[in-house]
């Protein structure tokens, strides 16, 4: 669950603020098995994929935050869970530059819905911090981020933060020649 939505928060970062498309493409999550300016083989439980490095390649880079940096005008993604007043609680929450307002189903059986927008307000409750999500609808969103639900912030990167070792998430595309290139690769938060 929290891979999906690191991939679904990245994508939506590539795709920029004005679409709310997600690219196509075979998401990978694994361990980078060698990497340079050109290419990186991901080891993932497909086995090991080669990607070239382009210059439309966005590297991503995941920094520990908290629920404290979280402040209206933010922009966010959430991987929430809805209850019968259709309220969230966050299993996850990523913050990043901007991107699209989006709120849909991620699992409908675990009630499981991906939030991405600007906060509006942080309000503090026995809960956690409740906020505010205005993702573009005619009433925002609630979500409750309880103490412990891991916050990270997605960055730019560059290549060299793509290093051998580093558990990343990736979405190969293919290119020209037949050979798969990478969308985005989004190096994991260190631990």
């Amino acid at each position: 669950m929290l891979v999906r939505l690191t991939l679904a928060a990245a994508a939506l970062a590539l795709a920029g603020a004005a679409s709310a498309q997600m690219p196509q493409g075979q998401r990978l999550t694994g361990t980078v098995k060698a990497a340079d300016a050109s290419h990186v083989v991901i080891t993932a439980a497909s086995g090991d994929v080669d990607l070239a490095i382009t210059p439309q390649t966005r590297i991503l880079v995941q920094q520990k935050a908290s629920a404290a940096d979280i402040k209206p005008g933010a922009y966010l993604g959430t991987a929430n869970v809805t209850d019968a007043t259709g309220n969230g609680q966050a299993a996850e929450v990523h913050m990043m530059d901007n991107g699209p307002n989006v709120h849909s189903v991620m699992d409908a059986d675990k009630h499981l819905v991906m939030t991405n927008g600007h906060v509006k307000s942080v309000s503090a409750t026995p809960k956690g911090e409740d906020l505010e999500v205005d993702y573009g609808a005619s009433a925002p969103q609630h979500v409750v981020v309880p103490a412990g639900t891991p916050v990270t912030r997605l960055a730019p990167g560059d290549i060299a933060a793509v290093k051998t070792g580093e558990t990343v998430q990736a979405l190969a595309v293919p290119s020209a020649g037949g050979k798969l290139s990478a969308a985005f690769i989004a190096v994991a938060a260190p631990k």
